[in-house]
This record gives C-alpha cells, structure tokens and sequence, in this order.
C-alpha cells in the first residue's frame, strides 16, 4: 500500500488504470489528467485541460494511446505520451457527453440522445466527426457500458431500461422504481457497469441493487418498433422481459433515513464482485454471487470521492479530497 499525491490539491473525481495496468490516471477538475505509475506511485506524466469544473466522463482509448474526457465543455481528446490537448469540439452538441469505446470509434450519450464520433487524423491535424443516432422511443440515456455494449435510461419516459447501444433499441426493462426527475425523485441515480458490461449496479439514494445483463436477448422481430397507426388503432410493442436484480446492498446502520446514500463503487474486471466505500471512509469487497462480504480495508484520508481497480484484478485505487491518492493489494 501506499499513499501519494496527485499534480494539485483539487479534488479528484476520477481514477482509472491504463489497459496495460502498469499506471493509473488521476482526473481533478480545473486541472487535468495525472499519470502515476502503478509500481513505484511516481507521477509519470500530466495532461492539463484547463477550465473544465467537472468531468462526465474519463476514459483511455486505442490502446492507452490517448485520454478522452467528456465534460461541460464537450469532449477533450489528448495524448497520452506528450500530454497535448489534440481536440476540444462538441461545447453544445456534446455538453456532459457519457463516453465509451465502440469500434470503429466512439459512442457518446447525451441528454438528446446517442451520436457516434470518429477521430480521424491527417496532416493538417485531428479531427472529431459528430453523427447522431436514433434511439429507440426518444428514451433517456443516463449511464453506458465502458465496452460499449449497454445503455440505462428510461424508455418511454416512464420505466427504467437496458438499452442496447447497437441496435439504439430497448432491450428488457428493468424491475427498479426510477422513473425520472420529471416523476418527483431527488435526482438520477448512480449507475455503474462492470468493465466487461456483465453487470451493472443501481445506487439510488436508498440501497444499491445489482443486475446482471443478458447474455442472449430475447426474439425482438416486432418488440423494438414503436407504436403503429393503423385504421385508427394503436398497435403496441408487446411487453418486455423484467429483469430482476440479484444482490442488494442496504443502508448502513448510522447513516440518517433523510439521507441519500450514494457510495462510491466499482466492479473487479470479471464482474464477480464488488468494491464499494462504506461510512467512515472503510471500503468493502464483495461477492455478488453469494452475497457475502470478503475483505474490508480502512484508510485515513479526507472523504474518499473514487473508486478503480487494476485489469488483472490484483490492485485498487482510491481517490480522495486535496488530491490524495491512495492503492493497495486486494488479495
């Protein structure tokens, strides 16, 4: 184990490995990107993008080769290498943009909607191209897979839903209260996919619930159409498979009930477990198959703010208030 700092006192709001594993990344807004090496927790390199107060999304792509960032100012595209901003586009298009990697590009989620981008680069320099993308019933996009694959949103404006980002399409819908904001709510909930997008977990304020995707979606022939007007009669889509969650996680004793309760969290890479901060900055490991909690570490920094864990499932990271940072071994 051990504790560092990251390149300012900001806060950090996101934390993520290298594919490679062999360092991490240290998101601060109105700062930039740290890089700090995974063996020694020396800084390594700093990706400064400046003005940009919060970030919606942080992702490595091509391989680690460049950093993109999703946030109020659309998407910053930069080098990993030499730390160069090499784009900035998309301040009304790509306001917030939720990021993933989906070949032959990328795939952003936005509050109108799914676009697809494309990076291209010539002599002249590097370019992002912005297509938008129909999405089933206008339904609302809130959280997307990092492997690309799945959506939550609400469908229909009304029910909770896994989408499938392929098709744009509902997929199943999903056995959760959320509705919206428009439906009274406190806000959105948090959502988070494991890496592979095997699972995805649901923190609502009140406990955190977890599903599992389906491996095999289910014969969508005449499901994924809207509804068709015909001789003055209204054909609906027939109903949608219910996905029920299979692990819940309540509220920790001491933890007030006007309280949102909304931890930080992740998934190990194979999805199997999860890794999520309990009250005084403790943070627990557990099995999502079986249910049961199998380790727990406790660190003295200042409100922990994120949560990463290593590809080979071997190592974790925290990050925290003033910029410290802390890993540790998991096994």
């Amino acid at each position: 184990m051990f504790t560092t700092a990251a390149g300012s006192k900001h806060p950090v709001s996101h934390v993520l490995f290298h594919p490679n594993g062999t360092m991490f990344a240290v998101a601060q807004p109105n700062y930039g990107v740290t890089l700090i090496d995974r063996a020694s927790g020396n800084i390594v390199g700093t990706v400064l993008i400046p003005r940009v107060a919060d970030y919606s999304s942080i992702l490595f792509i091509e391989g680690g080769a460049r950093i993109v960032a999703g946030s109020t100012r659309g998407v910053t595209v930069c080098d990993t290498a030499t730390g160069e901003v090499l784009i900035q586009r998309g301040r009304d298009t790509l306001h917030g943009a939720l990021l993933a990697e989906r070949q032959p590009g990328l795939i952003a989620a936005t509050l109108v909607g799914l676009r697809d981008l494309q990076i291209t680069s010539d002599e002249s320099g590097t370019w992002l191209n912005n297509t938008p993308r129909v999405v089933q019933s206008k339904a609302v996009i809130i959280a997307i897979s990092p492997c690309g694959r799945w959506g939550f949103g609400v469908y229909a404006r009304v029910r909770p839903a896994l989408l499938d980002i392929g098709t744009c399409r509902v997929a199943m819908t999903v056995n959760h209260p959320y509705c919206g904001i428009s439906a009274g709510l406190p806000g959105r909930p948090m959502i988070t996919f494991a890496p592979n997008g095997e699972r995805f977990a649901v923190c609502d304020g009140n406990d955190v619930t977890v599903f599992d995707t389906p491996s095999n979606l289910p014969d969508d022939d005449e499901d994924g159409a809207e509804p068709i007007q015909q001789t003055g009669t209204a054909k609906a889509p027939k109903p949608r498979a219910l996905m029920d969650p299979i692990f819940r996680l309540g509220r920790p004793e001491g933890v007030p009930a006007s309280d949102l309760w909304r931890p930080q969290l992740t998934f190990t890479p194979d999805a199997r477990a999860l890794l999520i901060r309990r009250p005084r900055n403790r943070v627990q490991l557990w099995d999502v198959a079986t249910g049961s909690h199998a380790g727990e570490w406790s660190w003295r920094l200042d409100s922990l703010t994120c949560l990463a864990i290593a590809p080979d499932g071997l190592t974790a990271v925290a990050g925290a208030r003033f910029g410290h940072v802390v890993m540790w071994d998991l096994d």
